[in-house]
This record gives C-alpha cells, sequence and structure tokens, in this order.
C-alpha cells in the first residue's frame, strides 16, 4: 500500500471504528448534581443551571461563556469541579482539544481523588483520540511516515490509565476497544514508514523500523506483513539466515499469507 493510500485507510480506520463505540465519540456532560444551602449558593446554582441548560441544547460557545463565568465568581462553591469537566466538555464538542486537554487536566490537578476522574480520563482520551483522527484526516497530501502519533499515543495512555485505575468505570469497556484500535493504527503506522524506507532501498532502516513495530504492537493485524517485508529486507541485505528464520515466524503467524509463495523457497 502506498503512504498516501495509508493514509487514507488509516484515516477510515480510526473514524469508522464503530463497532462496539459509542455514536459520534460522545461521552455526553456529566449529570447535574444540585444543592442549596444560601443566598450564594443559590445565585451559583442559578448560574450553573443556566449554563448546564445551554449545554444541552448544543449551545456550546454560549454555555462555555457561562461556565467560565460562573468558575471565575465561585472559583470555591459547590459546582466548581462540576462547571471545570462541563467547561472541557464544551471545548471538545467546540473541537477545540488542545482547551479541552487544558480543562481537564487542570480538573484533575485540582481534583485528584475526584469520583468524576474516571470521566475526565475517558474524556481526555477521547479528546486525542479525535486531534489524532483530526490530523489523519487534514494530512491526507503528506507522507505517512512524516505524521505525528503523538496524540494516538497520548489517547492510549489515557484509556489505558482509565482502564487500570478505574477498572469498574461504566468508560472501561469502550476504552479497551478504543486502545484496541490504537494499537493496530500506530502499528500501520510503523509498517508504512518500514514500507517507504523500503522503496527508497534504506534496508536496515527497514529492519529497524519492523523489529521495533513486532516489539512494542506484537500481534497485530499487521504483524504478518511486517514478518513479510522484514525477511525481504533480509535477503536485500544479504543475510539469508535472518530471512529464512522471519520466514518461519510469518509461516507460523499466518500460514496463508500471499507472500510465502515467493519466500516460502528460502527456508532450509
Amino acid at each position: 500500500m502506498k503512504p498516501v493510500l495509508s493514509v487514507l485507510a488509516l484515516s477510515v480506520f480510526l473514524g469508522a471504528c464503530s463497532t462496539g463505540l459509542k455514536k459520534e465519540d460522545d461521552p455526553g456532560p456529566l449529570p447535574a448534581n444540585l444543592s442549596v444551602e444560601s443566598n450564594d449558593a443559590e445565585s451559583a446554582d442559578q448560574m450553573y443551571l443556566k449554563a448546564k441548560t445551554l449545554l444541552d441544547r448544543q449551545q456550546y460557545e454560549t454555555a462555555l461563556s457561562n461556565f467560565e463565568n460562573l468558575e471565575a465568581t465561585h472559583p470555591f462553591g459547590e459546582h466548581a469541579a462540576q462547571a471545570r469537566l462541563d467547561i472541557a466538555y464544551a471545548y471538545y464538542k467546540l473541537n477545540e482539544h488542545q482547551s479541552a486537554l487544558a480543562a481537564i487536566d487542570r480538573f484533575l490537578k485540582l481534583y485528584p481523588q475526584s469520583d468524576k476522574a474516571d470521566y475526565a480520563y475517558y474524556l481526555k482520551g477521547l479528546a486525542n483520540f479525535t486531534r489524532g483522527r483530526s490530523l489523519l484526516e487534514n494530512l491526507v497530501s503528506r507522507k505517512l511516515h512524516r505524521m505525528d502519533q503523538s496524540a494516538l499515543r497520548l489517547s492510549f495512555s489515557d484509556f489505558s490509565t482509565l482502564a487500570n485505575r478505574y477498572p469498574d468505570s461504566q468508560y472501561v469497556p469502550d476504552a479497551k476497544l478504543r486502545m484496541e484500535r490504537l494499537r493496530n493504527a500506530m502499528a500501520r503506522h510503523e509498517l508504512a514508514t518500514a514500507e517507504y524506507y523500503f522503496e527508497r532501498s534504506a534496508m536496515v532502516a527497514v529492519v529497524n523500523r519492523i523489529n521495533t513495530m513486532l516489539e512494542i504492537y506484537p500481534d497485530t493485524r499487521h504483524s504478518a506483513d511486517g514478518l513479510s517485508l522484514l525477511a525481504r529486507a533480509h535477503l536485500a541485505l544479504g543475510n539469508r539466515q535472518l530471512a529464512a528464520k522471519t520466514v518461519g515466524e510469518l509461516q507460523i503467524a499466518d500460514p496463508e499469507h500471499p507472500d510465502l509463495r515467493i519466500l516460502g523457497n528460502i527456508r532450509g
């Protein structure tokens, strides 16, 4: 697969990985938890209800302005924590991913023991996931090997943190599905980069890249193609013994791989 086509495939892959995933990558805002204890609290309560109503009506910019006003006037009120997460969600829905991530990090710093921390990590993972997908969609005309994969790696890390710290969270099943798809996407990036080097006869770079892919992202849907490319790179370098060993691994990983018709005769 050519690098540009690889971008298209990966973009479609991340955008369409829909089986079992939440519709439109949307966790929804957290439900409000309101109570009134004083006149001042009632004022904050009214401000929060107004902002929350706007958020529920998908008037994200206006809601964001109202939440930020609430945060500024009642920074230590009972709605402060909820408002900060709502601010993050509003930024996320406005596709302002960096602002959403900054808001989430601030929430986690201020409320590390919050019972809403699982939602914060899930929303953070989605923001990075969507940011990474947007990069793919916007860089179709560029070489895949030059693409920044940091957003996808960060998304994987966010979902992993969620799954490890909050195994009983309602968001974990979806996070695990996304982690599996991210592993495959990142492995595909490594493979596409190795293909780019192979086309330019940079065989040492191919060997290093595929070995890294197989070490960091083992047993993905791209492992067999990686082994095939690795065997061909070893052959090009004159390393017939390593090529034969790699072909043996390919036969175990995917006995029906089409490249075995060409590579199978080098074993022995």
